[in-house]
């Protein structure tokens, strides 16, 4: 079980438990997803290019190598004579190898090794498809890629990438984690279900019993419900209710004001059932 790291999220400031091995966390406070930077994985062009909110984890102190210790011991040990020879043929690899060959061409091996985050980034130009203008479209990219019905967990729009929970069609036990962004659905994540892996009928649910042509009318709606000062959507989010009697499919809008956030909740037909601020 991956440890959890306390952050804090860069929109609102609220405290949020991230796993260093996700690429996202979405705040619970606010709804705003971000993007989380450690050593091994940078910050992507793609997420400078949104001026998506970052998180950074602190880089752990590197570790003196084992091997080099007993090195180290090895030739103090052994004396100086043991030391000069040492540097000797360092040095002498070092040349050989800053020496340009006049025949042989760069090797691929000489360039720095990229980052999975990297591998993971659209290879075509970015497309911009506007997911709370119509939202159909990020529905229509999951099923071309997962098949139809999809059963999900949660999907969560944002205004040019979305991100999605679903069962593994070709295993129902597994959930995944699929990321759209630039006309792209990104290779699957593995999501640890924890107690929730007993009960996944009762947390999924079809994308075929909503509608998805209401995006557009419940972003005005919630816009104007809670009339923040500067107020924009962050992402709306679809997630089962397992709260009600017969957990149907709710619609969350979060707004990020200049002075408060908020969110306003809907049935999957449309029908508002609660303002938070």
């Amino acid at each position: 079980m991956a440890k959890l790291v306390p952050a804090t999220c860069p929109k609102c400031g609220g405290n949020v438990q991230l796993d260093p091995e996700r690429e996202y966390v979405t705040c619970q406070f606010c709804g705003a997803s971000s993007f989380v930077e450690t050593r091994k994985r940078p910050v992507t062009q793609y997420v400078q290019a949104q001026a998506m909110p970052v998180i950074q984890l602190p880089h752990a102190p590197a570790r003196p190598a084992i091997w080099l210790i007993g090195l180290v011991a090895g030739m103090l040990v052994l004396g100086v004579g043991i030391t000069a020879v040492v540097a000797l043929v360092v040095t002498s690899a070092a040349s050989s190898a800053l020496a340009p060959s006049l025949n042989a061409t760069p090797a691929a091996t000489s360039l720095p090794a990229l980052s999975n985050t990297a591998s993971d980034e659209p290879t075509g130009p970015l497309v911009e498809e506007d997911y709370f203008a119509d939202a159909t479209r990020a529905k229509a990219r999951y099923e071309k890629v997962l098949g139809k019905p999809i059963m999900a967990k949660q999907l969560t729009l944002m205004q040019y990438y979305a991100t999605l929970e679903a069962q593994d069609p070709k295993n129902r036990e597994h959930v995944d984690s699929y990321k759209l962004w630039a006309n792209k659905v990104e290779r699957p994540q593995p999501v640890r279900l924890g107690s929730d892996k007993s009960q996944i009928s009762q947390i999924v649910f079809s994308l075929d019993s909503v509608d998805f042509k209401l995006v557009p009318q419940l972003i005005k709606r919630a816009l104007a419900e809670l009339k923040l000062e500067e107020g924009k959507v962050s992402n709306v989010s679809l997630e089962r209710d397992t709260s009600s009697p017969g957990h149907e499919p709710i619609w969350r809008v979060y707004i990020l004001g200049s002075r408060d956030n908020g969110f306003v909740e809907f049935s999957a037909a449309g029908e508002k059932r609660r303002a938070i601020q």
